[in-house]
């Protein structure tokens, strides 16, 4: 869908503001509260917008352990068990933050958790492994602190794809900052190895 100017600066605006109100809005953008009632309703209806979030330090409520599980389910279990409706059912438990569906391959799904300890992860796991083992196949399991994530964004994806639109550059990593630089190592003559 093609946003105008104004569409992409509230839908900017939101991504990074996503408790703002209208007149908020207006008054940051200089455009009348009652057009960006529109508009906001506009990208609430095409779906661009699908909901306002708040987002939460793990850590501070409890959830300390993360874990990211390579999962295959097992051909026979896609054959006969598993529908589109009861995967959607089975990704619903609490433990699951993200799930994605890869192309086929060794690994067939990547799933995101969040636990309150290692005893709970173990526990969790131990339940998949004994009572699923039979559906889905843990083909790697990394666990990590939930102190250890360092980003869990989209906003700056997001942002730069709308400030993109109608003229997209590839994707590029950001510049070596000074302590990226690797330091040139200084020559030395063969008196300052010792020879002599």
């Amino acid at each position: 869908m093609k946003l105008t100017k104004n569409e992409r600066r509230t839908l900017k605006f939101l991504i990074e503001n996503g408790r703002a109100t209208d007149a908020d809005i207006a008054r940051s953008l200089n455009i009348t509260p009652q057009a960006i009632g529109k508009i906001r309703k506009k990208l609430e209806t095409e779906g661009i917008i699908k909901g306002y979030t708040t987002t939460v330090d793990y850590e501070k409520i409890g959830i300390t352990v993360m874990a990211v599980a390579l999962f295959k389910f097992t051909p026979e279990a896609r054959k006969t068990i598993l529908t589109e409706e009861d995967v959607n059912q089975r990704i619903k438990g609490p433990q699951i933050i993200s799930f994605y569906r890869l192309p086929e391959g060794d690994v067939t799904h990547l799933v995101t958790y969040g636990f309150r300890s290692l005893e709970e992860l173990d526990h969790y796991f131990h339940i998949l492994q004994t009572e699923r083992g039979h559906i889905s196949e843990i083909k790697e399991l990394y666990i990590f602190s939930s102190r250890s994530i360092r980003k869990a964004s989209d906003k700056e994806l997001l942002i730069k794809v709308i400030d993109e639109s109608g003229h997209e550059s590839m994707a590029r990593p950001l510049p070596p900052q000074a302590s990226d630089k690797i330091p040139r190592l200084k020559k030395r003559g063969l008196a300052d190895m010792g020879a002599t």
